[in-house]
């Protein structure tokens, strides 16, 4: 195999990993929907800002890690279950094995996604519909998750076991973060500094010492 035929593949890996994330994430952070006009339509998913938030906590565990710390700070209820979930992100390695990186755009993380959710329509599992505010200044994009995709997907989720690890970190940031919006996750992460700080189309800086830093701090030990 020449090294075309090895990116080709990469890319083609890297395109299947997309589809599936950004499609989990609509699936998992959207609510119920109906409309008699358009009765294929079952769940809903507003703003793109809101999918590449979560996108970022879903492919940089150190800083899904660390907004949990910082939850466990706040919330003397959850650190410990926090606590748990924490140390399991980092005995098993996942800042190094399963981080995705994100370029810093002009509002923080951000990546094309035109082509997924382009692919997503194509398929039949997503409508989609924008609108510009009155002020002309944003465009309001809503997914609509149709019930061809939930029969399909719930029928997977129960026999592909590739899926178990997206499918359990969908859960868990939509048990601590779920109920945030697009801009709410944003101002979240522009208040840790290395994200905040990272240069215009470089990579987002990793934070994995910072974590183990807030882990000892708050529990004492070190991770």
């Amino acid at each position: 195999m020449d090294l075309s035929e090895d990116l080709s593949i990469n890319e083609e890996i890297r395109s299947y990993k997309d589809r599936l994330r950004i499609f989990l994430i609509l699936y998992f952070f959207s609510e119920p929907y109906s409309d008699s006009e358009f009765p294929s339509r079952k769940k809903i998913f507003r703003t793109e800002v809101r999918i590449q938030k979560l996108d970022f906590l879903l492919r940089n565990p150190d800083y899904l890690a660390y907004e949990l710390l910082l939850l466990a700070e706040s919330d003397e209820k959850q650190k410990n279950e926090i606590q748990t979930h924490v140390k399991s992100i980092f005995d098993n390695k996942e800042p190094i094995f399963k981080r995705l990186e994100m370029e810093r755009f002009f509002f923080g993380a951000y990546e094309d996604i035109d082509d997924v959710i382009g692919f997503l329509i194509g398929i039949g599992f997503i409508d989609y519909k924008s609108e510009t505010t009155v002020s002309l200044k944003s465009v309001e994009k809503e997914y609509f998750i149709t019930d061809y995709a939930i029969d399909k997907v719930e029928s997977l989720l129960q026999s592909l076991s590739q899926l178990t690890w997206y499918v359990n970190r969908c859960k868990l940031i939509r048990n601590y973060f779920g109920n945030k919006t697009g801009n709410e996750l944003k101002v979240a992460q522009y208040k840790i500094s290395e994200y905040r700080d990272t240069s215009y189309k470089d990579y987002i800086t990793e934070i994995s010492s910072k974590v183990k830093e807030k882990y000892e701090q708050l529990f004492n030990l070190e991770l």
